[in-house]
């Protein structure tokens, strides 16, 4: 033990003696003394440590902020809250913000004041005539139909059913969007794996198509060709063979068969008692933490990206463990943009060309130490591009 105790003494002193005359830098957030605090008139504090300062007015909403639109006129914005709230923010002069249920009826009965969409996720797209919305109803397997105007639930779209003989149940809608062009509703299902499309006439189902594991984000090209899907998912986890309601006591898992990563993993495993419990797969697989580009003339998808870095990968010698969760997609005149969380890194994507041209890193670069350029543009396809700022 004192031998331990003289090695790490000996450790120390080397460090002192080699950093002597040496600047070491190092890369730490602005705020890294300070506590969190909301300065509506300067700078404030997030939990990270980062500096947030508006470049406009501020408006004070609920907590929980996890969906945004803006109308077709730019005069509306609606915020859909992880626990149910329904914001809606005016943007004229003079902004305001109307929110249901009000602070006071959730401070007098939080149960049951959540009552406008209790089954919120992140999804809100507004209608064509400024007025109608919809909101995604999460793990209620719907889509909302919501007047702004009204502030009032309308009428409600449920995703589960039978559709060309498959019967889909337990449906989790996740991200919506609004084709202008055909008048219809995208609507991402994260429990089955699809991306439904309904007309907004009939708010009937038109097609369910396939796309990766727990679909999460979805963007529209600009003439309503072609949507871009993000997939966070990584496996699709399959039922153990002989195991049912009624004997899952005693037939089920009392702990994991393998670890990950592992061949058997990958492929499965039998047991002693002949048992053979399914594997999961390649975590490089198509369906996990991809992209998919859907055809919406076809319905059918034309193109899987797998986009950022991917497990395995090793960046500046360390090895990629988590992938990297694309989970949100904006899509422009011919460059898709995605964003890929686990990464800190947007991939660019020439969604006309289907194929990926560049990424966006904001990791930052020794030069950037110390200054205001924080991050690199790295695009291998395209022309040269300013640094970002």
């Amino acid at each position: 033990m004192r031998t331990f105790f003289l090695f790490i003494l000996l450790l120390g002193y080397a460090l002192v003696v080699l950093g002597q005359g040496k600047t070491v830098k190092s890369i730490q957030v602005p705020a890294v003394n300070e506590y969190c605090r909301i300065d509506l008139q300067g700078a404030s504090v997030i939990p990270s440590g980062r500096l947030i300062t508006p470049a406009g007015k501020v408006l004070r909403i609920a907590r929980g902020a996890f969906g945004l639109a803006l109308s077709p006129d730019q005069q509306t914005a609606l915020v859909l809250h992880n626990t149910g709230i329904i914001t809606k923010v005016g943007l004229g002069q003079q902004p305001f913000s109307h929110q249901i249920p009000s602070a006071p009826e959730i401070v007098e009965n939080a149960m049951q004041a959540i009552r406008a969409n209790p089954s919120a996720y992140l999804g809100v797209a507004f209608g064509a005539d400024n007025e109608t919305a919809y909101l995604s109803g999460g793990d209620d397997g719907s889509v909302v139909v919501f007047n702004t105007r009204t502030m009032k639930k309308q009428d409600s779209i449920s995703l589960d059913g039978t559709f060309n003989g498959v019967k889909y149940e337990d449906s989790f809608t996740s991200d919506i969007a609004i084709d202008r062009v055909n008048n219809q509703l995208l609507a991402l299902d994260r429990a089955n794996f699809r991306l439904v499309r309904i007309d907004l006439n009939t708010r009937q189902i038109l097609a369910s198509i396939p796309v990766g594991r727990i679909p999460f984000g979805i963007s529209l090209s600009p003439d309503g060709s072609k949507a871009l899907v993000a997939n966070v998912g990584l496996f699709e986890y399959p039922l153990i063979p002989g195991v049912t309601p009624t004997n899952k006591d005693t037939m089920m898992m009392q702990f994991p068969f393998y670890g990950l990563p592992s061949k058997e993993a990958e492929e499965g495993i039998t047991l002693p008692d002949g048992r053979f419990i399914p594997g999961l797969g390649s975590a490089l697989a198509d369906e996990a933490m991809s992209v998919w580009a859907v055809d919406l003339k076809a319905n059918k998808v034309t193109g899987k990206f797998k986009t950022g870095h991917q497990i395995g990968e090793k960046i500046e010698e360390t090895e990629i463990v988590g992938g990297a969760s694309p989970n949100s997609v904006a899509m422009g005149s011919r460059y898709a943009y995605v964003s890929n969380a686990t990464n800190d890194l947007i991939t660019i994507i020439d969604w006309k060309k289907n194929k990926m041209v560049g990424r966006y890193s904001y990791m930052p670069t020794p030069a950037s130490i110390n200054t205001a350029d924080s991050c690199r543009l790295v695009l291998p396809f395209l022309p040269t591009r300013k640094r970002c700022m």
